[in-house]
């Protein structure tokens, strides 16, 4: 055979070129792939670093007072009722700051100054505080804050009869989403400042943890920052160029060293990882503050068994004075014996108590689904869907990828389900443990918390007490969602592995209708002025509403007829007798009044009071009835809370009693049971139509049992979704003790027939 050497020389060049013309092309491939990355992260810097950002200018306040508002007593030193909101944010929050961008929100950058106009002009309060997270607070925006409240004040008039008064305060959030920890687990607080000026306020806020999640983000290499903003702006940076200067400033912002407050500079991050630390830097400035717990049985927040016991060697009943039951967040009054399931629990409860637990409520769905099917052992794919629901449930909902398992759901499909039922407006995903009449069941003689209860908005778009009208959904409130829903698939009757990102649990949950207009605290006040309000808060002469400006009085009268006002603790050697007052709120009349329009002008006051002001008419809700609520603190921790609580205790009918409602009772049990009670009154008006009412959109039964739910999620940013609720105020309780030393005279005197 001959072999023919061109042919073959020619086939090894072919090969050769080919190999060489390849490994070009891979060279190119790879050296164009790197430059892609390179180009990835330059831009990503660029945009994570904001160095083409500045930092949004600081505005200042409009310059017009209000007009007064109201009457003064007729008599030196009578009580008046005032009204405000100790709980608002604005952009200046980091999660604030992320809501308002076109992704989530898109409602636009909002400031101090806008939180002043609006207690001032739209909602009209009497008294507010800005508390923006300390946790992703940079030191400018701290001392912008300042010079806005300062100059809030300076606004407001005459300083012993002001239209308005402006607390400084920031909030102190712990929770570690790393390691959610139920003992470890001490929640939020709002942290209230008595005074203004300089030498009368910390220079530096005091965030909760070095690792918190706020901090962390701001922290986090400048890269993962850029990544982080295109992604969520689409490669649009428009709206997010605050954010991106935000986070950089916390980047640039140093961590404090240790040792005293007043010997570390202004512009480093200070922390405090548990609220002792907390109020000990508090001791340390000297100054009369506030702090405040909240947000106390949202289960967003707090993981699941969150349980006010674990921080009570953290109390402090110097500054730990209040506690806010209701917010734009949701209701934390209620206890009830909740079958909740902790992570690591693999047997599902039965539904009871009316309560149905989310990992029997997935085994329902596919139950249901495969005998629509007409398939066999649908019981045993039930069972096994609840097993595989508690294997994927995290710590925290935030973090929960549970209703995976379960494909292409609606949030109707969830039902009622972790929730508290038959209860005004809760909280969502309910941790009872962490309610108000938990609370007040905890501790022992030497160590309780006696609060007094209060109502705030926890606004983040610097609107501070939102709840005066329910209009405006979108804009009132914290609702977020952009989500559409599409009904679930019936064929999907088998469970599967759990998927997606944790924070993508949104999409199947119905917690953005658990968001509401915000409450508000009132307080039983000697004058409109600073000092006067805060004697009021000091004494827990306050009560909570959930929005509107009811009246309400609530008084333990002693033998000698002197009155024992809320929030009092009173030794009786006999039975305490009580009187309620309570008076309805003032009905709106739609737009704003005319003062307003003159201050801000028709374009601001319909972007900040989206044209709808506190605009008081001449008539009057009716107060339906009169609830008062008995627990008595426990003397051994055998005990249980739900054998504690007395809820209602009594009911006054207000029937033909206009819009006043009054009523006076007598504890005939007190001197028999011989132990501490404390005793609060809720006054309910009439029902009227509510922004998420009724959260859970239910088609009742003849039983009025909710057979159907209809969550009000995925619609349209104009849909109000109003429903009938009636709205209530919640007195602080007053703290009743046997006068144990009396009764020892009397048993002593019975013995030795004296």
């Amino acid at each position: 055979m001959l072999i023919d050497i061109g042919a073959i020389a020619v086939l090894v060049y072919s090969v050769v070129s080919l190999g060489n013309s390849m490994c070009t092309m891979f060279k190119n491939i790879l050296l164009g792939l790197g430059v892609l990355v390179l180009l990835i992260v330059g831009i990503s810097w660029l945009v994570g670093s904001a160095v083409l950002f500045d930092n949004p200018r600081p505005a200042t306040p409009n310059t017009l007072a209000r007009p007064a508002s109201g009457p003064e007593p007729t008599t030196a030193g009578e009580d008046r009722i005032l009204f405000g909101d100790l709980h608002v944010h604005t952009s200046y929050s980091l999660d604030a700051a992320l809501f308002d961008t076109p992704a989530v929100k898109g409602t636009g950058y909002t400031s101090p100054a806008d939180a002043c106009d609006f207690a001032r002009y739209c909602s009209a309060l009497d008294f507010w505080s800005i508390n923006d997270h300390a946790e992703g607070l940079a030191p400018w925006q701290w001392q912008a804050t300042r010079e806005v409240i300062g100059q809030c004040e300076a606004v407001s008039g005459d300083p012993i009869n002001p239209d308005l008064v402006s607390f400084l305060g920031w909030e102190w959030s712990q929770g570690s989403l790393t390691d959610p920890d139920p003992t470890k687990h001490y929640g939020h607080k709002n942290v209230i400042l008595r005074d203004l000026g300089e030498g009368r306020e910390p220079t530096r806020p005091i965030g909760s943890a070095e690792d918190s999640i706020w901090h962390e983000m701001g922290t986090a290499p400048a890269v993962l920052r850029g990544l982080a903003l295109l992604g969520m702006s689409g490669l649009n940076l428009a709206g997010y160029e605050s954010v991106a200067a935000h986070l950089r400033s916390i980047s640039d912002t140093p961590n404090c060293e240790q040792g005293n407050v007043r010997d570390l500079p202004p512009n480093c991050y200070e922390w405090a990882d548990t609220p002792n630390e907390l109020f000990e830097k508090l001791d340390q400035w000297g100054f009369d503050a506030l702090v405040i717990p909240h947000g106390l049985s949202w289960g967003t927040t707090n993981p699941v068994g969150a349980d006010f016991a674990y921080q009570m060697d953290q109390h402090n009943a110097k500054y730990q004075r209040l506690l806010e039951i209701y917010s734009g967040h949701g209701n934390s009054e209620i206890y009830r014996d909740l079958a909740i399931t902790p992570p690591g629990i693999t047997d599902c409860p039965e539904p009871a108590n009316g309560y149905t637990p989310c990992c029997w409520q997935a085994g329902e769905i596919i139950r249901q689904r495969c005998e629509a099917n007409g398939a066999l052992n649908c019981e045993d794919s039930a069972q096994r869907t609840r097993t595989m629901y508690l294997g994927a449930t995290d710590a925290t909902s935030m973090f929960n990828k549970a209703r995976t398992v379960v494909p292409e759901t609606h949030p109707d499909d969830w039902g009622q389900c972790d929730q508290l039922t038959n209860s005004f407006q809760p909280a969502n995903n309910y941790q009872a443990k962490q309610s108000a009449q938990y609370i007040l069941t905890l501790g022992d003689s030497s160590n309780r918390f006696r609060p007094g209860f209060i109502g705030s908005s926890d606004n983040h778009t610097a609107r501070a007490g939102s709840g005066y009208k329910e209009v405006a959904r979108f804009y009132m409130t914290d609702f977020k969602s952009n989500a559409v829903f599409s009904p679930g698939n019936p064929a999907a009757d088998q469970p599967v592995e759990p998927s997606g990102l944790p924070f993508l649990e949104d999409q199947e949950d119905a917690v953005d209708a658990f968001i509401y207009t915000g409450g508000l605290v009132a307080v039983h006040s000697r004058g409109r002025n600073r000092e006067a309000i805060w004697d009021a808060l000091q004494s827990r002469a306050v009560y909570g509403t959930s929005g509107p400006r009811i009246g309400l009085w609530f008084d333990l009268v002693d033998s000698d007829g002197t009155l024992h006002g809320m929030g009092s603790e009173v030794k009786l050697t006999g039975n305490p007798t009580f009187r309620i007052g309570a008076t309805g709120s003032i009905k709106q009349n739609p737009g704003c009044p005319d003062f307003v329009r003159n201050a801000l002008g028709a374009e601001r006051m319909q972007s900040l009071c989206r044209g709808e002001c506190f605009n008081p008419s001449d008539n009057a809700y009716r107060i339906e009835r009169l609830e008062v609520v008995k627990i008595l603190p426990r003397t051994a921790a055998s005990e249980k809370p739900a054998d504690l609580i007395q809820d209602p205790w009594r009911i006054f009918d207000c029937n033909g009693q206009e819009n006043h409602c009054s009523a006076e009772f007598t504890d005939p049990e007190f001197t028999t049971d011989g132990r501490e009670a404390a005793y609060y009154v809720r006054a309910i008006e009439e029902a009227t139509a509510t922004i998420q009412g009724d959260p859970f959109g239910c088609e009742y039964d003849d039983e009025g049992n909710c057979t159907k739910t209809n969550y009000c999620v995925g619609v349209d940013r104009e849909d109000d979704c109003l429903s009938p609720a009636q709205h209530r105020a919640w007195s602080s309780p007053i703290y009743v003790n046997p006068r144990l030393e009396n009764r020892t005279k009397d048993l002593s005197s019975i013995l030795t027939g004296q």
